[in-house]
């Protein structure tokens, strides 16, 4: 009766060690993408010109050029600042290059006449 008794509380101890491993890679990860993401604002202010997007797996980010972001975030690739679907390298380079017409160059060209609209 006895050895049947030690063989419980022994296979008690190992789930819950299993459990601790399993818990410490999870626990890990949330504490290195918190810590990322709080360090985030010393690197990458208001003004700064890129963003750090969370990959769709949660693991790691992803740094964008913020109209590159804006971009993805409107063919709806990013919620927030996480990555709903993981773009494509040819979804990310489509996103970087700039549109046609757009920017101060596109302003002045609907000020003084330079479209192709007329």
């Amino acid at each position: 009766m006895r050895a049947s008794g030690m063989e419980e509380p022994n296979e008690f101890i190992a789930m819950l060690k299993q459990r601790t491993e399993d818990n410490k890679e999870r626990n890990d990860q949330i504490v290195k993408q918190r810590t990322m993401e709080n360090d985030e604002g010393a690197s990458f202010g208001p003004f700064s010109r890129q963003v750090l997007i969370t990959n769709a797996n949660g693991n790691g980010f992803t740094l964008l050029e913020n109209p590159q972001a804006m971009r993805l975030k409107k063919a709806g690739f990013i919620e927030g600042k996480k990555f709903i679907k993981q773009p494509t390298e040819e979804d990310l380079e489509k996103a970087l290059e700039a549109e046609s017409g757009g920017g101060i160059g596109g302003v002045f060209k609907g000020i003084f006449g330079g479209g192709d609209d007329m």
